[in-house]
């Protein structure tokens, strides 16, 4: 047996749970909240959330900060309820791809015509601009609810009264480039909060139901996972020993190669390995970061991996290099990467900052450390949820590339930094102990390069 039946047992409990205390609140103004973290099925969930809602009739608006995000909404919708027309509302000059586009059950038009719909999909944005000429729908279904800020949510709030807002507490909060964002900031209603923290905020009584399981992440991952989810207890849904990364032989003798070579089997074996550099201070685009990931790759590529897992039957398959993704913080770290990589042959590979691999999921990762080579560490790279995000999207193995001296960084007292009265996260103080704790799980997988 690949799956753990416990987990996934208490895990479809909370699901019916959920269901049921939306069935129970239409009609009513009140919310729940669904908190999961990374590879829990979220959107999974909310099609079978909106499945049974409309299965008693109620008219449905299901939403989500990001195009890409509700053009997947409408898609699964779509194909998991061929009988229901699922109503796209876009943004200007917004096209749903042209597989989605096409399903006989989508229809995309404008809110004045999608006021007569009784399911339909926007992002936050849209459809909070466009609630007059949509009217009022039984439920609103939010996605991705701790990528949206409150003053979107606020927006959108009246399209129904009955709320459904599900979410990573783990990932990137909201972004903003607005002027003076602090001038809010300790307000109970403060609207660059995420949506969820505003609601729980304002009104504490709201139900709140946390998935116990990942379906992406195995049990080695979870155990790293967990630190990014204080409070929140879950396990992995597959078997410890399911899922299985392998590489051939190692040949080359060089003291370069034998170091590449330690760091891809030390992750194929326990599923994690930690690259450190020499201790330097670098550019944000540092070159020999660069070469070092794009050299990983090249020898990960040389050793035939092949792997297994729940949906092998055991068959060993080829990795495939779609199936390998670099993750960063930065766009030129991205940029150049991406030259280099296509320069090598390896234009299959995937590389992407943290906000853009939110959601997705590969087998192997190989994540550009946020705090590597910074001379001080500071909100935007200490932001838990960004590593967060490096360091879940993978199914079998996680590489972390850095520099030595990156622990120290976060070694002793955080720094201080600017207090305001009333409920304020804070990016340096929150990610300064999640950052100890991940350098503490990954000091048994520490590969160092000479």
């Amino acid at each position: 047996m690949s799956y753990n039946a416990e987990v996934v047992a208490r895990a479809d409990s909370v699901a019916a749970a959920v269901v049921e205390d939306v069935r129970r609140s239409l009609g009513r103004e009140t919310a729940t909240v669904v908190k999961a973290p990374a590879g829990a099925g979220k959107s999974y969930f909310v099609g079978s959330a909106v499945g049974a809602l409309r299965a008693v009739g109620a008219r449905v608006a299901v939403c989500a900060p990001t195009n890409d995000q509700a053009y997947g909404l409408v898609d699964l919708l779509a194909r998991r309820y061929p009988d229901d027309v699922v109503t796209f509302v876009p943004a200007t000059d917004r096209l749903l791809p042209p597989e989605t586009g096409a399903l006989p059950n989508v229809v995309s038009t404008d809110a004045a015509t999608a006021s007569g719909a009784d399911l339909i999909v926007g992002t936050v944005d849209k459809l909070g601009s466009a609630t007059g000429s949509l009217g009022r729908f039984d439920a609103l279904l939010m996605d991705e609810s701790f990528q949206a800020d409150a003053g979107r949510y606020y927006r959108v709030g009246d399209l129904a009264p009955t709320h459904l807002l599900v979410g990573d507490s783990g990932q990137l909060s909201p972004f903003s480039t607005m002027d003076r964002p602090d001038r809010w900031r300790g307000l109970a209603e403060d609207p660059l909060q995420t949506a969820v923290g505003v609601l729980l905020r304002n009104y504490p009584a709201t139900r709140v139901h946390a998935f116990p399981i990942s379906r992406r992440l195995d049990p080695r991952a979870v155990e790293v996972a967990r630190g990014f989810y204080p409070g929140h207890a879950f396990d992995a849904a597959v078997l410890s020993g399911t899922r299985e990364l392998r590489v051939l032989p190692a040949v080359g003798s060089d003291p370069h190669t034998l170091t590449l070579d330690k760091t891809i089997e030390e992750a194929a074996r326990s599923g994690w390995a930690h690259l450190e550099l020499p201790q330097a201070p670098v550019l944000t685009a540092d070159p020999v970061t660069i070469a070092t990931i794009v050299d990983l790759i090249r020898r990960v590529a040389r050793r035939g991996p092949t792997l297994r897992g729940e949906y092998t039957a055991n068959a060993l398959m080829d990795l495939e290099l779609a199936r390998i993704a670099i993750g960063v913080s930065h766009n030129d770290q991205r940029d150049y990467l991406r030259a280099e990589l296509d320069a090598s042959g390896f234009g299959d590979v995937v590389v992407s900052t943290a906000n853009k691999l939110q959601g997705l999921q590969f087998d192997l990762v190989i994540a550009w450390h946020p705090l590597a080579g910074l001379p001080d560490p500071d909100g935007f790279h200490l932001d838990p949820g960004r590593l967060c995000v490096l360091l879940t999207r993978h199914r079998q193995a996680c590489i972390v590339v850095g520099r030595e001296s990156d622990r120290s960084l976060v070694d002793g007292l955080p720094p201080t930094t600017p207090a305001y009265l009333g409920w304020d996260p804070d990016p340096v103080l929150d990610g300064w102990a999640v950052h100890q704790a991940v350098f503490a799980s990954l000091e048994p997988h520490r590969v160092v390069m000479a």
